[in-house]
């Protein structure tokens, strides 16, 4: 039933028009019927993602315009998965947003995109946004996340192809590391109003050392319980004096982070 009810998240017409617009949002529907075969082969969306890469490039945010071209990813990065499969997770299921205070957005001028990969999240952001720092320490997406950032014409952007945390899938990759206080010190930087983060089990050594979160006022990040005990990191900004929520794959709030997906933070 869990997988059933992920699923679904994928297909809320409210967040999928408000997000793709009717026509996009059409085309999202009839791409998802004409995979069905395959989906229920593969047991994935990825048909879906394939058969929508480069459909869409326009999207909306809290009802302003911005571009992430996918099918400009797809054919850079040659990977086993796709673009649109983030528009999905990042615009659709609004896993970074949903359970942060309403209107969240409204106040955010700087932003902290840790694991930007493509830079969809980044993109999103140009939407309200003056300040980005994306960072990803994967050197492959570098160009792409140049490419969604430009697209929408906004210049007020660093790329930092940099690891933060450690261990992780990426632990012992060799790519290079900083800080985030070094980080945002190079950039000038004092106070950042929102961190995303997604780096695939670094966090847990990210929080390890984290007095980082001193300069930080909102954040949302994916947790990735195989490297650590998501309690410890809600304890530490419980203590920092942060609000906190857990939400599992479905988006359900959860009492007990550790059986949490995505974890939100924010000082009242």
């Amino acid at each position: 039933m869990s997988k059933i009810a992920k699923l679904l998240t994928n297909f809320d017409p409210r967040a999928g028009i408000a997000n793709l617009g009717l026509a996009g949002y059409g085309t999202y529907m009839l791409s998802a019927i004409a995979s069905i075969p395959q989906i229920v082969r593969r047991r994935n969306l990825q048909p879906v993602d394939k058969a929508m890469s480069g459909r869409t490039t326009h999207y909306k945010f809290a009802g302003k315009p911005f571009v992430f071209d996918c099918g400009y990813c797809d054919r850079v990065l040659q990977e086993n998965s796709y673009g649109f499969g983030i528009v999905r997770e990042i615009y659709l299921r609004n896993v970074y947003f949903r359970h942060l205070p309403a209107n969240a957005a409204a106040g955010v001028r700087t932003v902290l995109d840790l694991g930007a990969n493509r830079g969809a999240f980044s993109a999103m952001m140009t939407t309200c946004a003056q300040t980005i720092v994306a960072v990803e320490a994967q050197p492959q997406y570098g160009a792409v996340i140049r490419h969604n950032l430009e697209l929408n014409q906004f210049s007020n952007y660093k790329i930092e192809q940099v690891l933060v945390g450690a261990q992780g899938i990426l632990g012992g990759s060799g790519y290079p590391q900083k800080t985030i206080d070094e980080i945002l010190d190079a950039h000038q930087i004092e106070q950042v109003d929102l961190v995303k983060m997604d780096i695939e089990g670094s966090e847990f050594a990210l929080f390890g050392q984290a007095d980082w979160l001193r300069r930080v006022r909102m954040m949302a990040m994916e947790i990735h319980p195989q490297f650590g005990d998501p309690r410890e990191i809600e304890a530490i900004l419980k203590q920092r004096g942060f609000t906190t929520l857990a939400a599992d794959e479905e988006m359900a709030l959860q009492s007990d982070p550790r059986n949490a997906t995505f974890m939100y933070a924010w000082r009242q």
